[in-house]
């Protein structure tokens, strides 16, 4: 019996996007039933793995018009790839892939990962009218998409009740999908050699600058303490602000790049973190979300430093994991030191919510449901 094709398509997302490779790509996998086909930017050469095939789609400049094409090319491997079922990341891919759906005859998935229109509206470095006009356009594509949509994967539970007309969905939270720690013993942190990290995506909206601005401070305090920025900063005027400001600051390791970081480099950085960054501003389409980099430092037991958001206090209360912190604010530097130097970290039990293994199997059962619902494939 041959495997089911399944491909997974996004336009901005790496090959080895952390949700659509390892975390959905890899679970499929495991079963032998399916063979994966991911549909990405092309950031570096991706070898084929058994059962997983890589697609480029796209490897220009996120406003490259070439972007424009996008939508032709995925078209054009999906005759080649035949899936008998797409999922789809964005929604600027729905267009292209319902016009598959009609030809190909597949079942259509829209995993929503952001609130799109939301974000566009909140957009600072558009004019209003571009902001109205193109959140109203995104709205019109999902709308529009809806009755021919198979299912709907949401990547928070916020999207229930930011999408309630959405009825045929399932929540698959970005959990931790990696390796995993076997330690359990509770910590202490020194103010000798304190490793901070900053990693993901760099961008104004996520309190990238603000944490860098912190820190500064904080290292005034403590000159013995250091911090690796490893991130992928899209937007180029914001990228170019960020490695001006890590310019001769010899207590600053950076990587700023204008292409997404690979997984396996963010994994690896964590290993020699004592704390991580998480500054994201509290806007409207941030802090109903758990972000991602959250469960990260849970599931592997690292202690973190996070915006005030009650969401995430209850989290790192529960494992005493983190500590809440303003970083628009350049006072009370001693009291976030007696507080990160007194608290001993992870002293409750495991932390097994953080993990992709609760989410896993609610994925595979939506995947295998496309397929039983209706034996005949259409």
């Amino acid at each position: 019996m041959h495997p089911v094709k399944i491909a997974i398509a996004s336009v901005l997302k790496p090959l080895k996007d952390p949700r659509s490779y390892y975390k959905f790509a890899l679970s499929l996998r495991e079963t032998n039933k399916y063979q994966i086909n991911i549909i990405g930017f092309y950031s570096k050469k991706e070898t084929d793995e058994e059962l997983i095939k890589f697609h480029p789609l796209f490897y220009k400049k996120r406003n490259s018009f070439a972007r424009l094409n996008v939508s032709i090319r995925l078209l054009k491997l999906l005759r080649k790839i035949r899936p008998k079922s797409l999922i789809v990341t964005t929604y600027e891919l729905l267009p292209a892939a319902l016009l598959g759906k009609c030809i190909f005859r597949y079942k259509l998935v829209y995993d929503i990962q952001e609130n799109y229109a939301l974000n566009f509206r909140l957009n600072n470095s558009k004019h209003i009218l571009t902001k109205q006009l193109g959140s109203l356009l995104i709205k019109f594509i999902e709308f529009s998409s809806r009755p021919f949509t198979d299912h709907f994967i949401f990547a928070e539970k916020c999207y229930v009740t930011e999408f309630p007309k959405i009825k045929n969905h399932t929540v698959l939270e970005n959990k931790y999908q990696g390796p995993k720690i076997n330690s359990s013993r509770p910590f202490k942190l020194g103010p000798s050699k304190l490793n901070f990290l900053l990693c993901g995506t760099l961008a104004e909206i996520y309190g990238s600058m603000d944490a860098l601005l912190w820190f500064d401070h904080f290292h005034r305090h403590f000159p013995d303490s250091t911090l690796k920025i490893l991130g992928h900063a899209p937007l180029e005027s914001f990228r170019t602000k960020l490695l001006q400001h890590v310019q001769n600051k010899p207590y600053l390791e950076f990587t700023i790049s204008s292409d997404p970081i690979s997984y396996e480099e963010i994994l690896e950085a964590y290993q020699s973190a004592d704390m991580v960054l998480l500054p994201y501003r509290q806007t409207k389409n941030i802090s109903p979300k758990i972000p991602s980099k959250l469960y990260e430092c849970l599931a592997l037991k690292k202690a973190f430093l996070f915006s005030p958001n009650a969401k995430w206090q209850s989290l790192a209360e529960k494992y005493n994991a983190g500590i809440a912190v303003d970083f628009k604010s350049n006072k009370n530097y001693d009291l976030i030191a007696k507080s990160i130097f007194s608290k001993v970290f992870y002293d409750n039990s495991s932390v097994s919510e953080a993990h992709w293994l609760q989410e896993k199997q609610s994925f595979l059962q939506v995947i295998e449901h496309l397929f039983t619902k209706d034996q005949k494939l259409y």
